[in-house]
């Protein structure tokens, strides 16, 4: 089935083709390029912008003609040239409904959410599972600091530890047998191990220690927490 052109910004900028399959991008400058266009879907960015983007604050003289040949690259790629025009102050990308993977991440998370807060279980764990299967590895990972975008993926990583934390809760109140709890344990133990100041992760842990009659556990592991 054809699902038509698609871009990634959860992870490193990726751009798929009408079959699913990765497009090679090329140089880290037309990654930067692309990633600078999604960040803004829809909307022109200037090229002010897009220097800074593929050369920080010190773009050389030819910068000019050199963006203008990256962008000509760049509409290669594409199933339709027309997707990426130049519009003053600088170039708009089309993105249509669906195709980036950051908007479909947030679609999910919302509805994750809204199931999360009704105690709908079973569409709050089908849809954050939905949500975390899109991501990658670090947003924008791979680019220069030029590239900006650091707000942008603070607010996705955020969004990411809450999705995971309302598909834990879902699991734990869908699936509560020993077999579930004891493989969910390790699983949790990394998460707090990785983020300690998180206290939703904690809770969570102890309530499987407590399940799986690991008391002594569980109060070590909010000890550890009330120190922190």
């Amino acid at each position: 089935m054809r699902n038509g052109l698609r871009f990634g910004l959860l992870g490193p900028p990726v751009l798929y083709d009408a079959d699913g399959a990765v497009v090679s991008i090329g140089s880290r400058k037309m990654r930067a390029l692309l990633a600078a266009l999604l960040l803004e879907p829809g909307r022109v960015v200037s090229v002010d912008v897009l220097k800074d983007a593929l050369w920080g604050g010190a773009p050389p003289a030819s910068a000019q003609a050199s963006l203008q040949n990256h962008v000509t690259r760049l509409r290669r790629l594409l199933d339709d040239p027309e997707r990426l025009r130049a519009v003053p102050p600088g170039y708009v990308l089309r993105v249509g409904e669906g195709e980036l993977d950051v908007r479909v991440f947030e679609r999910h998370a919302t509805v994750a959410r809204d199931a999360h807060a009704e105690r709908d279980w079973e569409r709050a764990l089908r849809e954050s599972t939905a949500a975390l299967a899109l991501w990658r590895g670090t947003p924008l990972s791979g680019l220069p600091p030029e590239i900006g975008g650091h707000a942008f993926v603070q607010r996705l990583e955020e969004a990411r530890l809450l999705v995971l934390e309302w598909g834990y809760e879902a699991e734990l109140c869908l699936d509560p047998t020993a077999s579930r709890l004891d493989r969910l344990a390790p699983e949790l133990a990394a998460r707090t191990a990785e983020h300690p100041l998180r206290e939703s992760f904690h809770r969570l842990l102890m309530l499987v220690l407590h399940r799986t009659g690991r008391q002594a556990e569980a109060l070590a592991v909010h000890r550890d927490l009330r120190a922190r």
